[in-house]
């Protein structure tokens, strides 16, 4: 069965974003990185890609905010 994935936070800095994933994992919340590969490319310009956008199954979404605003402030879709 195929499951969608939804956007739950955008980060502009890579380690902001690989403690959020390794909160999301450490949790057992499988998550997925988009243009993740664009900012270690051009990190000046992140602001023009979007910045690194973290993804999880929408059964889990919920979950895996409370999970992020537990620790720190993130940028909503």
């Amino acid at each position: 069965m195929h499951e969608n994935l939804i956007t739950i936070a955008t980060f502009h800095n890579e380690p902001e974003f690989l403690l959020a994933r390794a909160r999301l994992e450490s949790a057992d919340i499988e998550c997925f990185a988009q243009d993740e590969n664009m900012l270690r490319i051009a990190a000046w310009h992140s602001h023009v890609f979007g910045g690194i956008k973290l993804l999880v199954r929408e059964a889990d979404a919920q979950d895996a905010l409370a999970i992020l605003r537990q620790t720190s402030p993130i940028e909503r879709e």
